[in-house]
């Protein structure tokens, strides 16, 4: 004799499963930037203005002061730097405030529910 589940139990636990997974996601469009955690299993989404950040750190400001060219070896270099800094700080201020999953502003195609906020002055602070 095997111990199967009875269907009705089963087919219970397949749209329990379905349930949780559409409750814990957004959708991102094509292309989308996510910078900390995962769309597919968030509960507490958030969204930061990329360019406002990028400009808030020394790195792109030196880019910027001295003409650097983006693509050249100290541009790349400079670009990593930054791109580095900007994780952890979104790490920091997603942390602190309560958030698992931050995409860039405009990145979420459907919120699914979710209330998402902007932590773009948050994470600026951090830098």
């Amino acid at each position: 004799m095997s111990l199967q589940p009875a269907p009705v139990l089963r087919s219970l636990f397949v749209s329990l499963c379905l349930a949780a997974s559409l409750v814990c996601q957004v959708t991102l469009k094509r292309g989308a930037v996510v910078f900390h955690g995962s769309a597919s299993n968030t509960s507490a989404p958030a969204t930061i203005q990329e360019a406002k950040v990028r400009e808030a750190t020394r790195e792109w400001q030196k880019i910027q002061a001295d003409g650097i060219d983006p693509d050249s070896a100290q541009g790349k270099q400079l670009i990593a730097q930054m791109n580095g800094k900007i994780r952890d700080a979104v790490k920091a201020a997603a942390t602190a405030e309560g958030r698992d999953m931050v995409a860039r502003k405009g990145d979420i195609a459907d919120q699914q529910g979710h209330d998402v906020v902007d932590l773009t002055d948050k994470v600026i602070a951090q830098l």
